[in-house]
């Protein structure tokens, strides 16, 4: 299967806007924690142009949305919730409103139809770009869905908000193409950040006053980057001084090594804590999936895991109703559950 590597509609611009200094920007993030830490990265990219982050969207003069296109749902409430911030136009006319993330990457070409009224159309990848597609006008909504497989967002720390978690983001984009899911022709390919800046982000949350972080990928544990794999990040980020705990999501049980469980039980600030998604009891319905490994096979991880980490908090993701699931495969997923007993 190929995805495109880059993907890009551009309008001429036939006016400016005016400049970033004193405009304030409200952002509404949907769906997952990537698209919070997106949200961050957002915030930040716009902070570091001029740009001011308000928390209110009635005293903004931009309006974006983070999206998500996972699920039709989340598709529509994000549809219903801009025509109702559209309704701000009536006191505030030179308002600007924009999609970002999944949702505008997936129904890019759709957008300006179902939303007239949006002004801009922003995928994933775009964000560094954001500041200077707001200084520009168009009479059509400006559209930006390029997938670069070398954006990984390196040297833009996000602009995070006081709390005890911070998100980071150490791997971006997807190569496993279950047949379930958008994610890699929305995020793109696989590419994860160098070891030493996931390192000096962590540093300089620590100094914010975070005392967790949680490593953040769609397949957080394909992560590798000049030479350092997983396993190997775990243990740099708990080396960090004033973090305590280190946490991950979300993990792809192909590439769950014996490493990185010997990491999860011998590094303190790990927590024995996991969401590993299995989807189905059925090894017929994996296969549809294209899940890439058996139900034993995940059985045999679960195994392992619990051996080294007694104490492991375990989730999962069940999907039901897939196609072509039949009443066989539902009984054994549901023997699966029984069998593993998920926390």
């Amino acid at each position: 299967m190929n995805l495109p590597l880059l993907e890009t509609t551009e309008y001429q611009p036939v006016a400016t806007r005016p400049g970033p200094a004193g405009r304030r920007v409200y952002i509404e993030t949907f769906g997952c924690q990537m698209n919070v830490d997106d949200s961050e990265l957002v915030a930040s990219c716009l902070a570091d142009a001029g740009f001011q982050i308000t928390e209110q969207a009635e005293q903004a003069d931009i309006i974006l949305l983070n999206t998500c296109a996972v699920r039709e749902h989340a598709e529509e409430r994000v549809i219903g919730r801009v025509s109702q911030l559209n309704g701000l136009r009536a006191h505030r006319p030179n308002l600007t409103l924009g999609i970002l993330g999944c949702m505008a990457q997936h129904l890019s070409k759709t957008l300006p139809g179902r939303a007239p009224f949006v002004d801009l159309v922003m995928g994933p990848d775009s964000y560094r770009r954001l500041p200077q597609l707001l200084a520009q006008s168009s009479d059509d909504a400006l559209l930006d869905v390029r997938l670069d497989r070398s954006e990984n967002y390196s040297g833009v720390h996000p602009q995070r908000t006081t709390g005890t978690n911070a998100w980071v983001t150490i791997i971006r984009g997807c190569d496993k193409f279950c047949t379930f899911c958008i994610v890699p022709f929305v995020r793109g390919r696989e590419r994860s950040v160098p070891a030493n800046e996931i390192v000096r982000q962590v540093q300089r949350i620590a100094a914010e006053g975070f005392k967790e972080v949680t490593l953040l990928g769609q397949t957080v544990n394909s992560y590798r980057a000049d030479n350092v794999d997983f396993a190997d990040l775990l243990r740099q980020v708990s080396q960090v001084e004033g973090i305590e705990r280190v946490r991950f999501t979300s993990p792809y049980p192909v590439d769950f090594t014996d490493r990185v469980i010997e990491a999860m039980a011998e590094v303190g600030p790990v927590c024995p804590s996991l969401h590993l998604p299995v989807q189905s009891g059925s090894d017929e319905q994996l296969a549809r999936m294209r899940r890439g490994y058996t139900v034993d096979q995940y059985r045999q991880l679960v195994y392992k895991l619990r051996t080294a980490l007694p104490d492991l908090a375990l989730t999962t993701d069940i999907i039901t109703v897939f196609f072509g699931e039949t009443d066989a495969d539902f009984r054994l997923t549901c023997g699966l559950l029984e069998e593993i007993r998920y926390d």
